[in-house]
């Protein structure tokens, strides 16, 4: 019995002894893998971890480390909601902080590189570099900084990939993105020179690959574009397109010998327009190359013929217009010349009404100034208007501002003058009708020669050449729009033709954003066809009543009603009200082509445009078309609107020359029409 008992103690403390060593031994298990886990973790081994962390079930934190590890691997897998969820859950533990921004990056890289494959480059971009914003605020967290340069990278390869395949514009936004990344903004550059060569705005191309010569093939490209322009120049001179090879070789500048080709043309220009008697063409050819043709002072010899010349003209005028006994044989001392050139007595009757004439040491017109004579080549002169005596007289180039200029050809029978910046209108023109250039000598209108009561004449000042129709009858006169308003307007040939007009000019303002509107949203208050529109706001309004006269200013529905309007338009600025011009500073500023109206005291209807952005007429100013309103003697005038809108259309032609992309007429939202 006692031996039974003693076998009974020792077991149960063997079994004790057993479960003690067995306990022990599952705690260093757990502990172990425990710290494998974690060395799984460190080695960014998270699936193998996963599965350890699992095993583990509640041991530590193995069930959080678990979720983590998970979260992670959804995120790797691309479930990136889930993987959000589970980090949301995890806030605050370990660097779940990191690793949700991190995987929002990796979740936005990846519909960035999406967009990239379906050529959506616009979204590519705009995701790629928000994916890359992200990595670089993560600095140094696992390879945030490579994938930030992988994004950046990408777009840069993309866009170099368009820019080989010649999608400049798609190349360039991609590089604009970019900015200041690797070359991205010289890289922008040369696709932005690429698009202007591409439009054939070479030497604009040229000037850009100029500014990045170590980029690519750019200082190729530059000196390339500028020999195509000289090229195209060369071609113009040769096919006698002489005006538009200069404005090239003006452009050009110094490139090869630019500069000397310039100056030959205008040479050659200027001597052949001499010959040919197109004074007026000559003188616009010096100014476009003042050094290309060297003036030399006449002698005193020269100088006394034309004096005595011009004196005895003059004065065999004067005798002859006073109806004193001398006249008719003072008058026949110069009748070889002017039966010579017809338009000779003409000029000098408009020179003398205008101002005063009287005779000294030098030519005097206007009481104060001075005429001086200049040798252009062989037998032709350049006089010129000195604006007073003690201004000392240029020898070679004229120097001084010209105001009034008169070249005048020495023939075997006499001299001849032709004229530029005074009123001769029966000065030769290509056109073949009338010019004027400077005040209407008396306020007489030229003559209605086919008795229609229209007359039409070319106005032409220093930098701007234009056409003005003068309509006798204002009844005539009237605003024509194209039926409706929302959708496009019409071009000014469609108008016309619509009211079977005569002709016409644009009328007011439209909304234009960017210069691409269609003319359906007329701005200002407009009255058309009995209809009163108000759009957006415009400047001062041109406004005929139903006694045609014109109105110039600011009117609304209720005050256009009250004064019995029966048609209007809006732009802007006013250039003359009762009979006074408009000063400013806003009236000098924009030299760019213009339209206008205007009526006379008589009731004559004036309907002005001035071509701009070209060779032979640059532009005018606002304050340039009211002093061609006051030349012909405007008591009311108002600016309409410009630019590529300008335009003038009769007789089934155009008598302006359109800045418009087209060449012709834009889409008005109306127009100022005649009736036949």
């Amino acid at each position: 019995m006692r031996r039974r008992y003693i076998t009974m103690i020792i077991a149960v403390t063997v079994l004790c002894a057993l479960l003690s060593l067995t306990g022990c031994a599952a705690s260093y298990t757990a502990d172990r893998d425990y710290q494998t886990g974690l060395e799984l973790l460190a080695y960014e081994n998270y699936r193998e971890a996963a599965t350890v962390f699992e095993k583990l079930g509640s041991y530590e934190d193995a069930s959080i480390l678990l979720m983590y590890c998970r979260a992670v691997l959804a995120a790797e897998n691309g479930e990136y909601a889930a993987a959000r969820e589970a980090f949301a859950t995890l806030d605050g533990f370990r660097d779940t902080k990191e690793m949700r921004d991190y995987y929002e990056g990796r979740e936005t890289e990846t519909k960035g590189r999406e967009a990239l494959e379906t050529g959506d480059f616009d979204a590519a971009a705009e995701l790629l570099m928000s994916a890359a914003g992200r990595y670089e605020a993560l600095s140094d967290f696992r390879d945030a900084s490579q994938r930030a340069t992988g994004c950046l990278d990408t777009l840069y390869d993309q866009g170099c990939t368009l820019l080989r395949d010649s999608d400049y514009a798609a190349a360039s936004d991609l590089f604009a993105v970019l900015d200041s990344y690797k070359d991205s903004s010289e890289m922008q550059e040369y696709c932005e020179a690429s698009r202007l060569e591409e439009t054939g705005a070479c030497l604009e191309a040229a000037a850009r690959f100029e500014q990045i010569p170590t980029i690519l093939d750019a200082a190729a490209r530059a000196e390339a574009a500028r020999e195509a322009v000289y090229q195209q120049a060369l071609a113009l001179a040769e096919s006698g397109e002489e005006e538009a090879a200069l404005s090239l070789f003006a452009d050009l500048g110094s490139y090869r010998d630019a500069e000397e080709q310039r100056s030959s043309l205008v040479r050659e220009l200027v001597y052949d327009r001499l010959k040919s008697r197109d004074y007026e063409g000559a003188l616009f050819a010096m100014d476009a190359a003042p050094d290309a043709v060297p003036l030399q002072q006449a002698d005193e010899a020269e100088i006394q013929r034309v004096e005595a010349f011009l004196d005895g003209f003059v004065s065999s005028y004067l005798h002859f217009s006073s109806g004193s006994i001398d006249s008719y044989s003072g008058y026949s001392e110069v009748l070889p010349y002017i039966e010579r050139n017809g338009a000779l007595d003409k000029r000098f009757r408009q020179v003398l009404m205008i101002g005063s004439y009287s005779h000294s040491s030098n030519f005097i017109y206007y009481g104060s100034t001075l005429l001086d004579l200049f040798r252009v080549e062989e037998n032709y002169y350049l006089a010129y208007l000195r604006a007073t005596a003690s201004v000392s007289q240029p020898v070679g180039p004229v120097e001084v501002a010209r105001t009034f200029r008169i070249l005048v050809h020495d023939t075997e029978s006499g001299m001849i003058a032709g004229s530029i910046d005074d009123c001769l209108y029966n000065e030769p023109n290509p056109s073949g009708r009338p010019v004027v250039t400077g005040p209407l000598p008396g306020g007489e209108l030229p003559p209605d020669e086919d008795g229609d009561g229209i007359i039409i004449v070319d106005v032409k000042k220093k930098g701007f050449n234009g056409t003005m129709i003068i309509v006798l009858d204002p009844s005539r006169v009237f605003a024509g729009g194209p039926g409706f308003y929302g959708g496009n307007g019409m071009l000014l040939e469609d108008l016309v033709r619509r009211y079977d007009a005569l002709g016409g000019i644009n009328g007011g303002g439209f909304i234009d954003e960017d210069g691409g509107g269609s003319g359906g949203f007329p701005e200002g208050l407009t009255i058309v066809d009995g209809q009163t529109y108000l759009w957006a706001d415009s400047g001062a309004s041109a406004a005929f009543d139903e006694n045609n006269i014109l109105h110039v200013g600011y009117f609304t529905k209720e005050s256009a009603a009250a004064a019995g309007i029966r048609d209007c338009v809006s732009f802007g600025p006013a250039l003359v009200v009762d009979g006074v011009g408009e000063y400013g500073s806003h009236m000098e500023s924009g030299i760019n082509p213009r339209t206008a109206i205007g009526q006379r005291a008589d009731g004559a209807v004036l309907m002005l445009c001035v071509d701009g952005r070209q060779l032979h007429s640059i532009g005018a100013s606002f304050g340039d078309i009211r002093d061609v309103m006051l030349d012909f003697c405007a008591v009311n005038a108002c600016s309409l609107d410009g630019g590529s809108s300008t335009v003038m259309y009769y007789n089934g032609v155009y008598l302006n020359s359109p800045s418009s992309a087209s060449g012709t007429s834009r889409y008005l939202p109306n127009a100022f029409l005649i009736r036949k």
